[in-house]
């Protein structure tokens, strides 16, 4: 039996807008769908007008319209949640300590994944930011925010008002962040201690935020997972221009009549969007370089304005697996078979990449070198390098090495340590199992908040924790036992990069 409750008397803030009205359950001021911003289609966003009286924020608000049907690739094992989709997106959630003795909290914030193009801040049962904030006591906030072609649609050659139009999406994060900075005092949280972070596409954006100066004073820290996906196209402002204006001609609007582009409706945008880009590589979605957003680390190096504030990069071992096993086709391999099955994938390369893989990771299972990520962990060692060059010894790495206990003991994927992280490992069954699923919650959710609090993720579940520099490039491996290596995998990965096909399809 849950051992929460519901209280009666409800919690009611005082916003720079408007009173706002919440819940309470467990010892948690919980507000959903708290509006942050506003926007007209294609344009950054402005501020809200306030109101009179008080607003119930007592259910999570609409997300941003999808362009396909929700289809979680078969690696995530989460249950994904479903929600109202609406252009008016810009809104907020927040999970806040019930505290009466006006202590600030530190304040974390979620930026979800699915690339700049999909997802949602609730897309998984297990992306609830309850029990980190009920037993982590840190404000959590979760934001919403305009993806796909509503937030990088490249209309510059349309004129002016139209010359950041490839990057409202991140805009709408630079505004929830000033919302954050603003407001979150009244919900308890330490506007001077903030702390970002992402997942795979909320990664990326945790990235954009440190390259944006007019961000820079909203957040102190930042945490990428599994988000560092390479340099960005030399060409990416001219395809991403072409691209729209072969969907401005698609729907009838031109320069000199514009308005038609605010009259079709999302799903005649989407239809013409899939129309122009039938058999072609076009629709990637994502920002540009311009004026405003210098371009991603990979590409141009941090920004003076966040490049001294503290990181965290992880990866996990498995990411994108192009090979699969059934749990009994697995556990039926001899040693031998697995050797075999390795020689088939990986041709006259496989005896050096045995060897390799046993050195760096000596407890597994030889055969999870098939299915191993190699590119995510490159390029987030590339970036957090990058990164290391301010000096100041605040730039962590981890790469989450467990094997979960299904399909034959599988390598971590994308995304499976962010459950451990929230606290929320039993909303998905195959983390939790005994022993070693508490032991990682703790150690990964320990790290997060003791980062989030002081900057530093060392703790008492893990061996020292080093930061990586241009010398030495330590790497926290998180596994059934965990260690601080320096460079033990360099030559592993660069070897698999070359054999296994890139999950991007590049």
């Amino acid at each position: 039996m849950n051992k929460y409750t519901y209280e009666y008397k409800k919690p009611v803030v005082q916003t720079k807008f408007g009173k706002l009205r919440g819940v309470t359950y467990g010892g948690v001021n919980i507000f959903m769908g708290v509006k942050y911003a506003e926007a007209k289609r294609f344009h950054m966003p402005v501020e809200q007008q306030p109101w009179e009286g008080v607003k119930n924020a007592f259910t999570y608000g609409p997300i941003t319209h999808q362009m396909m049907p929700p289809n979680p690739p078969s690696f995530y094992r989460g249950l994904h949640m479903l929600q109202k989709q609406s252009e008016d997106c810009q809104n907020l959630n927040i999970w806040a300590p019930k505290t009466e003795n006006g202590e600030k909290k530190p304040v974390f914030v979620w930026m979800h994944g699915g690339g700049f193009f999909a997802g949602n801040a609730l897309e998984e049962y297990s992306f609830d930011g309850f029990n980190m904030c009920h037993y982590g006591d840190v404000v959590f906030v979760s934001i919403n925010h305009r993806l796909n072609l509503l937030a990088h649609m490249n209309l510059a050659d349309f004129g002016d008002e139209y010359k950041n139009s490839v990057n409202v999406g991140i805009a709408d994060l630079v505004a929830a962040l000033k919302w954050i900075h603003e407001n979150i005092a009244a919900f308890g949280g330490d506007p001077e201690n903030v702390t970002i972070c992402g997942h795979s596409g909320g990664g990326a954006k945790v990235q954009c935020m440190y390259q944006i100066e007019e961000a820079a004073p909203y957040f102190q820290k930042g945490i990428v997972l599994s988000g560092v996906m390479g340099p960005s196209s030399p060409t990416a402002d001219a395809d991403s221009r072409k691209l729209a204006n072969a969907i401005m001609a698609e729907i009838g609007a031109t320069k000199e009549h514009p308005e038609r582009m605010y009259e079709v409706s999302f799903e005649e945008l989407a239809a013409a969007a899939r129309k122009v880009t039938a058999g072609t590589r076009m629709g990637g979605w994502s920002p540009v370089a311009n004026d405003w957003f210098p371009g991603f680390p990979a590409d141009v190096g941090f920004m003076p304005g966040s490049k001294d504030k503290p990181l965290i990069f992880g990866s996990v071992l498995g990411e994108f697996p192009t090979v699969r096993f059934e749990s009994d086709e697995k556990d039926a391999m001899t040693d031998a078979d697995k050797v075999a099955f390795i020689k088939k994938q990986f041709g006259d390369k496989a005896d050096k990449l045995m060897e390799l893989f046993r050195k760096a990771y000596p407890t597994h299972d030889v055969i999870d070198v098939v299915q191993m990520d190699s590119r995510v962990r490159m390029n987030t060692q590339e970036t957090a390098l990058i990164h290391s060059k301010n000096g100041k010894n605040n730039t962590y790495i981890y790469i989450a090495s467990y094997c979960a206990p299904e399909d034959g003991w599988v390598p971590l994927w994308h995304g499976g340590d962010v459950g451990y992280i929230f606290m929320n490992e039993d909303r998905v069954f195959v983390l939790n199992e005994p022993i070693y699923g508490e032991k990682l919650a703790n150690i990964f959710s320990t790290l997060t908040l003791n980062f989030v609090k002081n900057g530093d993720p060392n703790n008492k579940y893990l061996p020292e924790w080093k930061p990586i520099t241009e010398k030495n490039h330590y790497a926290m491996v998180i596994d059934r036992e965990c260690a601080c290596l320096d460079g033990f995998d360099e030559e592993l990965v660069a070897e698999v990069a070359k054999v296994t096909p890139s999950p991007f399809g590049k």
